[in-house]
């Protein structure tokens, strides 16, 4: 089975491809893509080199939705013209080696769910959901499974640290458990996203210390929740000025190499810290009853959509203008 396949040829260097893909085996399925999300972070730090697990040439993203074509004689549950979200799909040499991603290719062959915590999984999608919001929902999936990893209760306020999609999903999650949300981030526009879809408060942040920006937002003893997903260790160092006592930090970005961390702050709060990482099926499915019931927005934020051919310049995009996008997507069917 021939497919095309947008491919990482080396640091910042883009191209589509055809490749030739395996035959499938009778615990796969065969899904004809429509439309693969970029997950902005991960994709740009391997586009640049800065993902050790990820080799050149590789096929990128993790983002999938499409079309059931065909069901393996071994695999249940599935039925042809099924619209499904996947995580992964298995690729021929050389990029079986090199990735762990894949799904940015035109045909996938989609593995059953390994037995372990490992994300690879697939599941349908249901009726009212777009596919650009189901490619997105892969990402507030990752929002979810960190907002599971602590404690929300009712009276509780939760400050969100950039808002790039996770932390656009991790505040519109954290407030459908019950906190109220107060978001920040250097960009206007996407505090007005956030207030846009429900968040309680915003701040745009001027490149100072935080806590005076939010000062009068946050109960003076600090915010029961802090969560970053920045990356950036200046604004890492802040968050024990922002959590009160006690208080639970969650890591939500990606920190490649050494991040200098000065724990003293974090100390003196006796903060729970948490570093969650990936998604799962269950956080997924999830995510959907919330986009469902109107809890969770997220087709606002896909801001662009690139026909496949056109991933060098939306690759360019990602690794030069971060800030002139939310969500992007691919859409199979343009050409």
């Amino acid at each position: 089975m021939k497919a095309t396949a947008i491919v990482f040829e080396a640091d910042r260097k883009v191209g589509l491809r055809e490749i030739e893909m395996p035959e499938p085996a009778d615990t796969e399925l065969v899904v004809r893509a429509t439309c693969t999300g970029i997950s902005v972070g991960t994709e740009r730090w391997a586009l640049i080199s800065q993902r050790q697990e990820i080799s050149f040439p590789n096929i990128p993203g993790y983002l999938g939705v499409g079309v059931v074509e065909t069901v393996g004689s071994s695999r249940e549950g599935f039925s042809e013209g099924d619209r499904v979200f996947y995580f992964s799909t298995r690729l021929p040499e050389p990029y079986a080696s090199n990735s762990w991603m894949g799904t940015h290719v035109s045909h996938a062959l989609v593995p059953d769910r390994e037995p372990d915590d490992w994300p690879p999984y697939v599941c349908k999608i249901p009726d009212g959901i777009s596919d650009g919001e189901a490619a997105m929902a892969g990402l507030a999936s990752v929002s979810a499974r960190g907002a599971d990893m602590v404690k929300v209760v009712t009276s509780d306020v939760a400050v969100v640290l950039g808002l790039g999609l996770i932390g656009q999903s991790s505040a519109q999650v954290l407030r459908a458990k019950g906190a109220r949300v107060v978001v920040a981030d250097m960009l206007e526009s996407r505090v007005e996203q956030a207030l846009s879809v429900g968040c309680d408060e915003g701040v745009v942040l001027d490149g100072g210390p935080i806590f005076p920006q939010l000062k009068g937002l946050i109960p003076e003893a600090g915010a029961d929740i802090v969560v970053d997903t920045t990356s950036v260790a200046p604004v890492v160092n802040q968050a024990g000025d922002l959590l009160k006592m006690e208080g639970q930090f969650i890591l939500q970005g990606y920190y490649p190499g050494e991040t200098p961390i000065c724990f003293d702050g974090l100390h003196g709060k006796r903060a729970l810290i948490r570093i969650p990482c990936a998604q799962s099926k269950e956080a997924h499915e999830y995510c959907h009853r919330l986009m469902l019931g109107g809890m969770l927005k997220l087709d606002s934020f896909v801001t662009h959509t690139f026909a496949p051919q056109d991933a060098p310049e939306a690759y360019a995009m990602v690794v030069e203008r971060p800030q002139d996008f939310t969500g992007i997507v691919f859409d199979w069917g343009r050409s």
